[in-house]
């Protein structure tokens, strides 16, 4: 891994806006690449905007299959949500809704076509690359039927609550001893409740990694001013 030219990707990455993580958030993955490189599996990102952040990965993990899946169309409605539970407070309202699932939510900033995300691989050098699987369609559809057996990372940033459960419910059992977790959206009502609530579920604490040093912090504490209290883009690493 030449360090130089990995930086070099980042500052493009995130100077020309491909991404919406910020430079630590690319160097949290890097603090951790020796260890996820040392573990069997492929490298998966669900929820990926204009493809930036799965760009950074396909370079830094050179010889492993990379999965880009995205509806590459926006959010999947409510109706078409495994979970129905809304989590969102509306200030106005009282009420509670599902900010990334409803009528409200098409907003086309976040609606980026598969044709446009495939041009950012192309420009970033990878537009050959026979290593890079992209799977278009909402994860409840697409992930049940996906063809991976390991899984080295998982990124997840589907926003809402539903589809964080989906993610996690579709691919958690296949991400390998050591491997690495990551949830962008952990800022998010939606999504701190989707991963809280699974993990209680599936009896893991709720704990994650700090992503700007690496420690651990307990989800049933607020540690920074933030819509949840939580930083986006912790971590865990599967036991």
């Amino acid at each position: 891994m030449d360090l130089n030219k990995i930086s070099e990707l980042i500052n493009k990455i995130t100077e020309e806006n491909y991404s919406m993580a910020d430079k630590e958030l690319f160097n949290t993955v890097l603090r951790n690449y020796k260890s996820i490189n040392a573990i069997q599996g492929d490298i998966i990102e669900c929820g990926v905007w204009r493809g930036g952040f799965s760009v950074f990965l396909s370079h830094l993990f050179v010889d492993r299959k990379i999965w880009v899946c995205d509806s590459f169309e926006g959010f999947q409605s409510l109706d078409d949500a495994n979970y129905k539970k809304l989590t969102f407070l509306n200030g106005e309202t009282g009420e509670l809704i599902e900010r990334f699932q409803n009528e409200f939510s098409e907003d086309l900033t976040m609606s980026i076509p598969l044709r446009y995300v495939k041009g950012v691989f192309k420009y970033f050098s990878l537009g050959e690359d026979k290593r890079i699987n992209f799977v278009k369609g909402y994860v409840n559809k697409t992930l049940p039927n996906i063809k991976i057996d390991k899984i080295a990372l998982l990124r997840v940033d589907v926003d809402g609550y539903s589809p964080t459960r989906e993610v996690l419910d579709n691919l958690y059992h296949k991400v390998e001893k050591g491997g690495m977790i990551i949830f962008d959206d952990l800022c998010l009502v939606e999504s701190a409740e989707g991963v809280k609530d699974w993990m209680i579920e599936n009896n893991l604490p709720l704990e994650v990694h700090n992503p700007y040093d690496d420690t651990i912090y307990s989800l049933k504490d607020k540690i920074i001013d933030s819509e949840t209290g939580y930083h986006t883009g912790s971590y865990i690493i599967k036991k």
